[in-house]
């Protein structure tokens, strides 16, 4: 986390960042074949208090936007086509040294949104 004068800032885009993106997108697309094996992913905390996480709906989502279901993604959980984005700009846009500078409050906020989605949702 860098400190200055815009505020503070988190550094994406090294390395783990990239090869991160690329095995999100790599599951994704690969999604048909291993996806009948199994029913997804439990929420732990909608399991045990029946409150989704903002995370909730996130698996079918980047599944859903990579196959071009753009609507079914939306339903599951809008932040998912977010994530795809992001990980194919940091796999798209990689350069040696490259660094993309984040404030610190924009991934907060994007929890907090996706929370409001979640409980709305389930409402």
């Amino acid at each position: 986390m860098t400190v200055t004068a815009g505020g503070a800032t988190v550094a994406v885009g090294g390395r783990d960042q990239r090869v991160a993106g690329a095995l999100l997108v790599g599951a994704a697309v690969s999604a048909p074949v291993w996806s009948s094996w199994f029913d997804g992913v439990p929420c732990g905390l909608r399991a045990l208090t029946g409150i989704p996480c903002p995370l909730c709906g996130m698996t079918t989502s980047v599944v859903a936007t990579v196959q071009g279901r753009v609507g079914d993604a939306v339903a599951a959980n809008p932040f998912g086509i977010l994530v795809v984005v992001a990980a194919v700009l940091l796999v798209v846009t990689w350069r040696r040294g490259r660094v993309w500078r984040v404030p610190v409050w924009l991934p907060w906020a994007g929890l907090g949104l996706s929370e409001v989605w979640q409980l709305f949702r389930f409402l």
